[in-house]
């Protein structure tokens, strides 16, 4: 017997709407395994540069499960080595994180839908490829349990592999860094968000000028190009949005112009 889907019963793992809450867990860990996989090399270059401050190693690697932040962990090592003020560093991290505002407010109306106890360990797990993951499948499933569980698959598998990532790089110290560029892992992980992002003319808008900004920003003190380059894009994406909607409504009353004159020329 073929275990292939026929035509007259479809696999109903393939359909968003009629998975299991255990069919959607598993498919989050497959919609993100790549990315998760890309992870990997960047928790790698963390550890690395744990192992390469001041910082106990085992502070560290508990850092990764507990902030879950990896260019803010980054930069954390970097004050606390240089003897920063924990005001410095904490409001450093603050504003590198400031784009999770963004993620939390996409996210806010799903997040409205579970149980109070469920939201505070789900918001822990929030990352860049947790949220918009999450926002693409939100998409095509409105159930709230199948959401729930699907976010839950994207998260802990992105949580496992940084803490992996970490601990390798960890394990391995400056060999890693010496012996691999790792840092290319990060622009790669962030393009392989933004290109199922892209369905229309607003969103590819938004993300070429957010790319743009971001790279010309990229210097600008406390790592805020990215958060920059992303205010940049929304407003470049709502400006083409709302040209688009305003020449579709002019398009539609000269077009209704034109048929009322016809009709009045008829008579």
């Amino acid at each position: 017997m073929s275990a292939c889907p026929t035509p007259d019963r479809p696999d109903r793992r393939d359909t968003p709407g009629t998975r299991t809450t255990r069919e959607a867990f598993r498919a989050g860990i497959r919609a993100v395994l790549p990315l998760a996989i890309g992870v990997l090399p960047f928790g790698m270059v963390y550890g690395t540069a744990v192992v390469e401050s001041s910082i106990s190693n085992w502070v560290g690697g508990l850092a990764s499960s507990i902030i879950l932040a990896g260019a803010a962990q980054l930069a954390l090592v970097d004050l606390i080595d240089d003897n920063a003020p924990w005001t410095v560093a904490v409001g450093t991290a603050l504003v590198i994180n400031a784009r999770f505002l963004m993620y939390s407010a996409a996210l806010m109306p799903s997040f409205a839908e579970y149980p109070r106890r469920w939201r505070v360990p789900m918001a822990m797990l929030i990352t860049d490829q947790t949220a918009v993951t999450s926002l693409l499948y939100n998409e095509t499933d409105h159930d709230p349990n199948r959401r729930r569980f699907f976010y839950l698959g994207v998260g802990l598998a992105l949580w496992v592999s940084w803490g992996v990532g970490t601990w390798i790089g960890i394990a391995l110290g400056a060999s890693v860094s010496n012996g691999f560029q790792l840092e290319f892992a990060v622009p790669l992980m962030f393009l392989a968000l933004l290109v199922p992002s892209i369905r229309d003319q607003s969103s590819l808008v938004a993300a070429i000028v957010g790319a743009a900004v971001t790279l010309v920003a990229r210097d600008v003190p406390f790592n805020t190009g990215l958060l920059i380059g992303a205010m940049f894009g929304i407003a470049a994406g709502m400006l083409t949005s709302a040209a688009s909607a305003a020449s579709g409504a002019i398009g539609e009353s000269a077009a209704g112009a034109e048929s009322t004159a016809t009709d009045g020329s008829d008579q």
